[in-house]
């Protein structure tokens, strides 16, 4: 009998801060050449569970761990990430803490070089990795400057170029666009095969389901299921916060309030970054009352676009308008009354010392606070439970609802959101969906950069497409889906599920 590669025997843990264990005497074994699928929703335990694995738990984040728990023979409460490392390779949820280097070309070969490999070793690893992921055009640029979904390949081409034996991955999908999404399918199943052993933390349960051999379910810390994916996924997953693969929802005829000007402008706007002409001449507007989505591949530009909005970047040319004002050089805090942005990586938005904080913060420095309005963002938002912990010990997940009601505790007129779903969960997503119908119907606009058409499409009034620094289609979500291909794809998968 094969020994187990993963064991896992009533391991509880708590968090060095926390009262209560995020993790309830986990039992189960991994064997080697599995691949796993780890589902549930925010807050269950998953990223928890994916750091113990190599050790950054208890090593970086102490706490309290009981059970018993080995990795390939090896305990990580007395073997440091540094010796798991030649093991287990591990992909943050967050790609951009893994880019260390100051280009790409470095950080890919930052891994093998520490586990004391020769140049031509590094080189041959480098080169390997740089295939799988695609990144040749990207070799030599600063990863710091790179998209959220290029960090993420980044960070996976440098975890591969370690040659791990088990490979997790916290949120692969989260940031990627479909092409990349597609060529993570592709790679997941060429690593399986090679008898890799694959555990996939993510809500995009579409995305995974179909590759793996077992799924593993965490609601509240505990193991709530464990199976063959086609056999969890047809229980009752949605109590477990779970949205199982399916056809789209539908879409209905979506209101718009009547508005003379736009709250939101960009008037041919030009940006260069590092050498590169980000945008070239690109131009959107958002009216009062409209959700308009904003659709590109990863580079495109769209996180560029947003930061124009509120301030963060300065357009070289062409102009940005807010209420038909010239942003100019206008100070962040005074754009900030008028213009909430949350930002791909929430916990770089994040800095009181609790939740409760957090959402008091913005209103009390533009002398809006109501404690009403934030108590019911709280409970809109499922941060009742969190409103006296440090946001930077939270999910993912949880981080980025936590900056969203802080953006709007401070009621702006225009809300820019840049990849609010990613890292949320079933129950997260639709909740994200109702209010922000809520807050157009009150006079909100809104614009949301997503790789999310699923969500988007019973949402958004207008979907606009950003592609070589330009906006090339801006129409209602059906003319898109029939010119735009990522999202034709998406589509034509959806219905092929629900037949």
């Amino acid at each position: 009998m094969t020994e187990a590669l993963i064991a896992c025997r009533g391991v509880t843990y708590r968090y060095p801060v926390a009262t209560e264990p995020v993790l309830h005497d986990l039992e189960f074994t991994v064997s080697p050449g599995e691949f796993v699928l780890l589902a549930g929703a925010s807050g269950s335990g998953k990223s928890t569970l994916c750091r113990l694995l190599n050790g950054l738990i208890p090593h970086l984040h102490g706490g309290e761990l009981r059970g018993a728990l080995t990795v390939a023979g090896a305990d990580p409460r007395s073997t440091p990430p540094h010796q798991l490392s030649r093991t287990v390779g591990l992909v943050l949820q967050r790609p951009d803490a893994q880019c260390l280097a100051t280009t790409v070309v470095r950080d890919l070969a930052f891994g093998p070089a520490c586990q004391g490999l020769d140049r031509a070793a590094i080189a041959r690893r480098v080169r390997a990795a740089t295939e799988w992921m695609d990144l040749a055009h990207l070799l030599d640029r600063s990863p710091h400057t790179l998209s959220c979904g290029e960090q993420q390949r980044v960070a996976l081409a440098g975890v591969l170029a370690m040659e791990p034996q088990l490979l997790v991955l916290d949120e692969p999908f989260a940031f990627l666009d479909a092409a990349g999404a597609e060529q993570l399918r592709d790679l997941l199943r060429r690593l399986h095969a090679a008898g890799i052993t694959l555990i996939v933390a993510e809500h995009r349960l579409g995305e995974v389901a179909d590759l793996a051999s077992r799924m593993l379910v965490l609601h509240r810390g505990r193991l709530a299921a464990d199976g063959a994916p086609e056999t969890v996924l047809a229980g009752n997953v949605a109590a477990w916060g779970l949205e199982p693969p399916g056809p789209w929802p539908e879409a209905p005829p979506l209101p718009v309030a009547s508005a003379p000007e736009p709250v939101m402008e960009w008037d041919g706007v030009w940006c260069e970054r590092d050498g590169r002409s980000v945008l070239r001449g690109a131009s959107l507007t958002s009216a009062a009352g409209e959700i308009v989505a904003l659709l590109g591949a990863n580079g495109a530009g769209k996180s560029t676009l947003l930061r124009h909005g509120n301030g963060l970047l300065r357009s070289q040319r062409g102009a940005v308008r807010v209420l038909g004002q010239p942003v100019g050089k206008r100070p962040v805090a005074e754009l900030a009354r008028e213009v909430g942005l949350v930002m791909q990586q929430p916990a770089h938005m994040l800095f009181a010392p609790t939740v409760r904080a957090e959402l008091a913060a913005g209103p009390r420095a533009l002398r809006r606070h109501d404690p009403a309005w934030c108590e019911q963002l709280s409970a809109q938002f499922g941060l009742d439970p969190l409103l006296d912990r440090p946001p930077q010990m939270l999910s993912a997940g949880e981080q980025r609802r936590v900056a969203l009601a802080a953006v709007l505790a401070s009621r702006p007129r225009a809300l820019l959101l840049d990849e609010p779903t990613a890292g949320q969960d079933a129950n997260a997503r639709a909740t994200l969906r109702a209010l922000l119908a809520d807050c157009a119907a009150e006079g909100l606009a809104i614009i949301v950069a997503t790789h999310d058409p699923r969500w988007a499409w019973p949402l958004c009034h207008r979907w606009a497409v950003l592609a070589e620094g330009q906006i090339t289609t801006d129409a209602d979500a059906a003319t898109v889906l029939t010119r735009y291909e990522p999202c034709r794809r998406a589509w034509s998968a959806a219905l092929a599920v629900a037949a």
